[in-house]
């Protein structure tokens, strides 16, 4: 458990909070999507992606920005680039699929995908520390990759719009992100070695992640208001004007 307890506890619970901000966000839009239009859901299959993506890879680094504040640690800029893209890609596209999947199955499969897409993001940006050698304790790494899989499967899995299966839903969510990051941090012990390699600080970090995350997030809940207003109204087209004066 060495990378859990090296790890300061405020930047513990702000990675926690980022992540509960992201399942709720991703919440919202996906709810009621069963009433959007083809043109709509596709549209807001993008902010999905992007939304999840970025909110996971967003959790991860601010864990990492408190993790081993000794060792004043550097990151690849390329490498760490490149965790963002598998995070949309790897955790963003199987939720934004889920939106046009019915398929218990299939959805099951999503989720499958979305936790290795957590996994992989992880494991890419850890990569990303430089002069740094990463050793992994490989049962507790596949517990927290199996912890991780298990709650996105859950997420999935959730297709009422009532209260409760939203809560499981985004409950999932963060199951499913904060299991795997803080177990497969407490898998990790990280040795420094004698290097060349200067990357980005933790300064620069701290601003590319805050400045990246407050971005899409921001963006995201403007047109998520918006989105949000046209699907009231065409509820209310649905179910009739009763209806809609309740929502």
């Amino acid at each position: 458990m060495q990378g859990i307890f090296e790890t300061q506890t405020n930047f513990i619970a702000a990675a926690a909070g980022v992540c509960v901000i992201t399942a709720g966000m991703l919440v919202l839009l996906m709810r009621n999507s069963a009433y959007a239009t083809h043109d709509q859901r596709c549209l807001v299959a993008v902010w999905v992606a992007l939304v999840a993506g970025v909110g996971v890879w967003t959790t991860h680094f601010v864990a990492m920005i408190g993790y081993r504040p000794d060792a004043a640690l550097t990151y690849d800029l390329p490498l760490t680039a490149i965790s963002i893209l598998v995070g949309v890609v790897l955790v963003g596209l199987p939720m934004a699929a889920s939106l046009f999947v019915e398929s218990e199955h299939k959805r099951v499969g999503l989720g499958v995908v979305a936790g290795l897409g957590v996994a992989a993001m992880h494991l890419t940006g850890m990569s990303a520390l430089e002069n740094c050698l990463a050793i992994y304790n490989p049962l507790t790494l596949l517990i927290g990759i199996t912890a991780g899989i298990a709650g996105f499967v859950l997420a999935m899995l959730q297709e009422g719009d009532d209260l409760r299966s939203q809560l499981r839903k985004g409950l999932g969510m963060v199951a499913g992100v904060c299991a795997l990051h803080f177990i497969a941090m407490g898998s990790v012990s990280i040795d420094l070695v004698e290097g060349i390699a200067y990357g980005i600080g933790g300064s620069f970090m701290s601003t590319l992640v805050a400045t990246t995350s407050l971005g899409v997030f921001a963006v995201t809940v403007i047109g998520t208001m918006g989105y949000r207003r046209s699907l009231a109204m065409r509820r209310a087209g649905y179910w009739g004007e009763s209806e809609f004066d309740r929502l």
